[in-house]
């Protein structure tokens, strides 16, 4: 535009006595003036849309922002594995469901309901906070999928919707359980702290098999859960244990077999099972490389059990390790005598 200036002031400056030329330069100069408001024009609509695409900008941004910010908020009712699945585009959001295999856990708080009448309902609601946040930090830790928190009972489940092997979903359900055990002891004197006349504790049960797993509900309103009689056999391994203990069954136990020490409970009816449940109680887990310990000298499955060879020289054997060999030598008569 400059150089364009300086060509028609040349213009001007040249012999305007001719009327062609005069009227050229006239022509030359009203366009130039309509070239300029039109720049003039360009420049501001230029300007304009820089400040309305910067405050676009902005405003995605802050749209942007809050969705982040709600997405965090939805994620926190839902199991991590889950929203994954559901915003990576692994699974549909609509009325489905399969069968899977999955090992299956549930807990309950001893005496809760005693609590409640001991309790203020925002002391009881702290502790009962605290209590679940620390269980669900444990079962996500050990690649849980949390099913529901049913007032103080909870719910959780190892298979889907990411699959590895049974074996690996049992062993980490039961590291899970033993970890989560471990965590109530330590919170259990903050209870009595906060006016309990008891402490802290809860009953377990763990089990594998086949269950209906899927979304159920209506197009509007769903669950994500599980159905079946191997949840069911779950529920009631924890209904049955003593309190503070972990309850697995049979077939929990032949899959971890190799790392816990367990000792039987007997045959568990559950209705709508037509066979009896096989059940154990779960004592501990043995450190990885460690010998067998006196303890874990009988294992047992649904078929029977094995005792392992005990070599006894009376100077050479504790006294642990004697009471050892009779708890392991009792319990294998025991299941002999039931047949």
């Amino acid at each position: 535009m400059l150089a364009f200036r300086r060509a028609f002031a040349t213009l001007l400056c040249m012999d305007s006595s001719d009327v062609e030329q005069q009227s050229q330069a006239a022509e030359l100069e009203a366009r130039m003036a309509a070239l300029t408001s039109e720049l003039e024009d360009m420049r501001i609509l230029y300007e304009s849309t820089l400040q309305h695409s910067a405050a676009i900008e902005d405003e995605l941004q802050d749209q942007n922002t809050r969705m982040t910010a709600h997405l965090a908020m939805l994620k926190k009712y839902l199991s991590p594995q889950l929203y994954d699945a559901i915003m990576g585009g692994r699974t549909e959001v609509k009325l489905n469901y399969k069968r899977q295999k999955l090992t299956v856990f549930f807990s309950d708080i001893v005496d809760f309901t005693r609590a409640t009448d001991m309790l203020e309902a925002e002391v009881l609601s702290e502790l009962l906070n605290q209590y679940l946040d620390e269980m669900a930090r444990i079962a996500l830790d050990h690649g849980a999928t949390i099913d529901k928190f049913i007032g103080d009972a909870v719910m959780i489940f190892f298979g889907d919707p990411e699959f590895i092997s049974d074996r690996v979903h049992a062993e980490r359900c039961v590291r899970m359980a033993v970890k989560m055990q471990e965590r109530i002891r330590d919170l259990s004197d903050n209870w009595i702290a906060k006016g309990a006349e008891f402490g802290l504790r809860v009953r377990m049960g763990i089990n594998t098999g086949y269950c209906t797993v899927g979304n159920f509900g209506c197009e509007n309103r769903m669950d994500y859960t599980i159905i079946g009689g191997q949840v069911n056999i779950a529920s009631r391994l924890e209904s049955m244990a003593e309190a503070g203990t972990i309850a697995i069954s049979g077939t929990t136990y032949s899959l971890v077999e190799h790392m816990v020490d367990a000792v039987p409970l007997g045959k568990l009816e559950v209705r709508g099972v037509f066979h009896p449940i096989p059940a154990f109680k779960l004592l501990g887990i043995r450190e990885e490389g460690s010998t067998p310990t006196p303890s874990s000298l009988i294992s047992f499955s649904p078929n029977g059990f094995s005792l392992s060879s005990i070599a006894y020289h009376p100077a050479a054997t504790t006294e642990a390790d004697r009471a050892a060999y009779i708890r392991a030598l009792r319990q294998a008569l025991a299941r002999l005598e039931e047949g």
